[in-house]
C-alpha cells in the first residue's frame, strides 16, 4: 500500500480532473518513493473516483486554495473556467472574491494592489507634525530659488 498524504492524494486528483494523468502520477511518485508501477496503479484507482466536472462548490473551492497557495492565480482561474464551464471574467471574478474570503489563510497570497494600497496608508500616518513639513517645504522652497538666481546671474 501506498502512504500518500492527503495534500498529495488532493493534487493528484485535481490532476486527473484537468487530464493530467502523468502529472498525477509523477506526483505521486515523488512524494511517496514508490516505482512508477504502483504509482500508477495508485492513480489508476483514484482515477475511478475523479468526477467530471465537479458538481460539489465546496470541492472545488478546496482545489482552487491549493491552486492558489502555490501561488498560481491564473491556472486557479482556468481550473474554474474548466471545471464549470463560465466565462473568462466570471472566473477571474469568483478566484478573486474567494481570495477576499480567505484573507487570513496562509494558502492565499495578497494581491500586489492590496499591498501597494496598505504601503500607501502606513505612510501617510507619518505626516503628523505640520511644522517639520513646513521646514522641510521652505528649505527646498529656498533652495529653488538660490539655484534659479545662481543660473540667471551666471549667463
Amino acid at each position: 500500500m501506498i502512504n500518500v498524504s492527503p495534500e498529495v492524494k488532493q493534487k493528484a486528483q485535481l490532476f486527473l480532473s484537468r487530464n493530467q494523468k502523468i502529472a498525477a502520477v509523477k506526483i505521486v511518485k515523488d512524494h511517496s518513493g514508490c516505482g512508477l508501477k504502483e504509482a500508477k496503479d495508485y492513480v489508476d484507482a483514484l482515477e475511478e473516483g475523479v468526477q467530471q466536472p465537479i458538481n460539489n462548490p465546496a470541492d472545488l473551492d478546496a482545489e482552487l486554495l491549493v491552486i492558489l497557495s502555490q501561488g498560481n492565480k491564473l491556472n486557479a482561474i482556468k481550473h474554474y473556467k474548466d471545471a464549470t464551464g463560465a466565462g473568462l471574467a466570471e472566473s477571474k471574478d469568483y478566484v478573486e472574491k474567494l481570495m477576499q474570503f480567505k484573507p487570513g489563510s496562509n494558502t492565499v497570497q495578497q494581491s500586489r494592489d492590496t499591498d501597494i494600497k496598505n504601503i500607501i496608508s502606513d505612510n501617510s500616518g507619518n505626516n503628523q507634525n505640520p511644522l517639520k513639513n513646513f521646514l522641510i517645504k521652505l528649505a527646498l522652497i529656498i533652495l529653488i530659488a538660490a539655484a534659479l538666481t545662481y543660473l540667471m546671474f551666471k549667463i
